[in-house]
């Protein structure tokens, strides 16, 4: 039995006597609460045992019960802490209570649909302190709509600043309760009819439907049980809502189908299987018996099953195929929601949003209760940088089914592009509460953490080796995975992986583990390996399919975590790559014979394979007045891939291509023969930071983790000057700003 000597249960109802009751008999079963009350109009018979009735005036709407709870609750609580329940929450876990709850004045499960800083919560079933119940009768308080809306975002800043109450955070609060969104783990408790369908039998319920009010048969909540106990299978339940709503609403059409469907499947009762005895009695086998009968004439296939097989086709890749069988469903049915749909995934997969976009959101019209819909126009949204419109429509698919790994991670994704990263971590945890397994979510969750700079993302990154689009390496053959052990005297073997500009920047770290006396071999591609082999620390390298003798391997993206280096970076001594020292003044000289005040080498996009590549990248022609400045002598710094847009701009006529510039230590000798380089977030900035260049980044408005959010200036890279929109896709202001810092150059010269 949990003891709870300093909470007072409370229960306050005028119209739904006997399932108040109930949940205050459902609370006391295994919590001895310090007192427990119920504020009604009349006395329950029976009373339970253990339970005192304090009468008050009916309760005849939802502004009476919210001035109760607002101004009067005070009066009837005596402990330090009340447990506020209505007739459709109680405790379901009492193992789930933790005395961290007693340590905040407000507790309910979390509104995921509220502003940051707005979102505990509900007051269905919530944890309110006595200092909160005084502060409440503060005049400035004064009651707005529900209860728990005027407690917790209308008045909330008021209560913090001027009573100093403090509301629980979100993590907390899921474990304490949950109403809207899929219970992570075993909360104490639950709000929610809705509900029910996750906290009781199908026979429970089955015996409750006919107990509730006309009022509650025909409110959305029922309905909202009735749909969830279809789906869980609760079919006896999902009977008697049908009956109780329909006794309400005598011509509810959805009420009728579900009693008609769940009444049908009671009387098939459960299927034969293939191997059982047929139900025929004829001894035989079904799979032998009525289960072998000759097939009816093969019909004409009809939306349904063109549609369900165009999906089967999608999931398994072959696109062209599922588009082909939706389109043919769509000709049988041309209002078919679903093949509707899933026709404009697919526009959406092919970026062509602009015919994805409005066949997905009418779509979600038609169909408003499909979760999957409004996560697919998320998505859709989030692809032409609607972000604000991405958070609603995933919002909508959890608030529909909160139990969606998937919607959370995407709900991340949107959040981090907005750079509001705290959110982001939280949509992410709570993907992986519902699916520990989703490296994908947590790999999100990594970057997001090591943005905010917690040391702890680095744990996380891990989850990058189970992502196969991410080409990990992978284990080497009689060689043991090194995580951090003794390594002196001990030979350690880190592998390339992901992009070049990730090896770049993270072979610094080869000079730390050979100052623990480990001999640091380094597998690396052949574009790179003499760079990398100026790095301090980095005793050989070896080609990416080499096996060399050693006592460890390592991914390299691994040493970081291992060393519990700080997210934002931790200065090294510049320079910690160096160019061929003779192609450097081959390339001073050749750069002699362009007269200008300033050499600069430019960067405006990265690898067009790349996801995010598009909000990093720089169109050219953006860059045009900076080209057509005649005291600047520019120089390509992209590979052969930036060519082709280059034709498309005349400005660009004044680039250089440097032969140099399509292998790494020819650009590095470029480089070391510049005046500066400018570059958007590719390989490039990380070469020129790393050869200790001064060197201007141009960052998009969500930048990758490494950059962090804020200020010109980063650890990584004592030499670089960061440049970041002002807003998602504010290239203009960016390539201006440099334009000025370019004159202030120029004129220091």
């Amino acid at each position: 039995m949990l003891e709870l000597p300093s909470v007072t249960l409370v229960c306050a109802d005028t119209l739904n006597h006997g399932l108040a009751v109930r949940a205050l008999a459902l609370c006391r079963e295994r919590v001895r609460f310090g007192r427990a009350l119920f504020l009604a109009d009349r006395a329950p018979t029976p009373l339970p045992p253990g339970v005192e009735w304090r009468p008050i005036a009916p309760l005849d709407s939802r502004d009476a019960y919210s001035s109760l709870m607002i101004k009067g609750l005070s009066a009837h609580v005596e402990t330090t802490h009340a447990l506020v329940v209505q007739w459709d929450g109680y405790v379901v876990n009492p193992d789930a209570w933790t005395d961290e709850f007693l340590a905040y004045d407000y507790i309910g499960a979390p509104w995921f649909w509220a502003p940051e800083g707005a979102r505990v919560g509900n007051g269905g079933f919530s944890l309110r302190s006595r200092k909160l119940l005084d502060a409440l009768a503060d005049p400035a308080v004064v009651v707005d709509g529900n209860e728990d809306v005027t407690i917790c975002r209308t008045h909330r800043r008021h209560l913090e600043e001027r009573h100093a109450i403090r509301f629980a955070p979100e993590a907390l609060a899921a474990r304490f309760s949950f109403e809207a969104a899929y219970p992570i783990g075993r909360p104490f408790g639950f709000h929610g009819l809705f509900n029910f369908a996750r906290v009781e039998s199908d026979a429970t319920i089955a015996a409750l439907a006919p107990a509730v009010s006309d009022a509650i048969a025909g409110s959305p909540q029922m309905h909202s049980l009735m749909r969830n106990c279809v789906a869980l299978g609760h079919t006896q339940a999902a009977i008697a809502i049908a009956n109780r709503i329909v006794a309400a609403v005598p011509d509810h059409e959805e009420a009728l189908r579900v009693r008609a469907d769940a009444g049908r499947a009671l009387a098939r009762g459960p299927a034969a299987g293939r191997n059982e005895p047929c139900p025929c009695g004829s001894g035989k086998r079904f799979k032998a018996c009525h289960g072998a009968l000759a097939p009816a004439p093969k019909a004409a296939k009809d939306a349904e099953t063109l549609t369900r097989e165009g999906i089967e086709a999608h999931r398994s890749g072959r696109i062209d195929d599922a588009k082909r069988r939706y389109e043919a469903a769509l000709a049988v049915a041309p209002d078919h929601p679903y093949a509707g749909h899933f026709l404009a995934v697919i526009a959406m997969q092919r970026r062509d949003y602009a015919v994805a976009i409005p066949a997905l959101e009418r779509t979600v019209r038609e169909r408003p209760d499909e979760p999957d819909f409004h996560n697919n126009l998320g998505l859709a949204y989030a692809g032409v940088d609607r972000f604000d419109d991405a958070i609603a429509a995933h919002r909508r698919s959890i608030a529909l089914r909160p139990e969606n790994a998937s919607a959370w991670n995407n709900l991340g994704l949107a959040l981090v592009e907005q750079c509001r990263h705290a959110e982001a971590v939280d949509a992410y945890r709570r993907a992986l509460a519902i699916d520990p397994a989703f490296p994908k979510g947590r790999w999100n969750l990594a970057m997001a953490r090591l943005m905010l700079g917690d040391r702890g993302g680095w744990s996380d990154y891990e989850a990058r080796l189970d992502i196969d689009e991410l080409g990990h390496p992978p284990d080497i053959p009689g060689v043991a995975r090194w995580r951090g052990g003794e390594a002196s005297g001990r030979t350690i073997l880190l592998d390339a992986e992901q992009g070049y500009g990730d090896m770049l920047q993270f072979i610094r770290y080869a000079k730390a583990l050979a100052a623990r006396g480990a001999r640091v071999i380094v597998r690396a591609r052949d574009p790179i390996a003499d760079l990398i082999r100026t790095a301090p620390g980095v005793a050989d390298v070896v080609s990416i399919d080499a096996t060399p003798p050693a006592d460890g391997w390592l991914p390299l993206m691994s040493l970081p975590g291992v060393l519990g280096i700080d997210p934002h970076g931790e200065a090294p001594d510049p320079p910690y790559l160096r160019a061929d020292a003779a192609r450097v003044e081959a390339m001073r000289a050749k750069l002699a014979t362009r007269r200008a005040k300033l050499k600069v080498g430019l960067s405006w996009a990265g690898n067009p394979v790349q996801q995010n590549n598009r909000r990093r990248s720089i169109p050219l022609a953006l860059l045009a007045p900076l080209l057509e400045r005649d005291d600047i002598a520019w120089y390509s710094l992209q590979r052969v891939d930036g060519e082709d847009e280059m034709a498309s701009v005349p400005a660009a006529r004044s680039l250089v291509l440097a032969d140099e510039r399509n292998e790494f230590m020819g650009k590095a000798a470029l480089m070391e023969a510049l005046d500066l380089v400018v570059s958007v977030c590719t390989s490039n900035a990380h070469l020129a930071g790393a050869l200790a260049r001064p060197t201007w980044i141009a960052l998009a408005y969500a930048p990758d983790w490494r950059w962090g959010t804020t200020g010109s200036s980063t650890r990584w890279y004592p030499t670089a000057r960061l440049f970041r929109q002002g807003a998602p896709g504010d290239w203009t202001s960016v390539v201006r700003e440099i334009g000025v810092a370019l004159d202030r150059e120029l004129d220091a010269r």
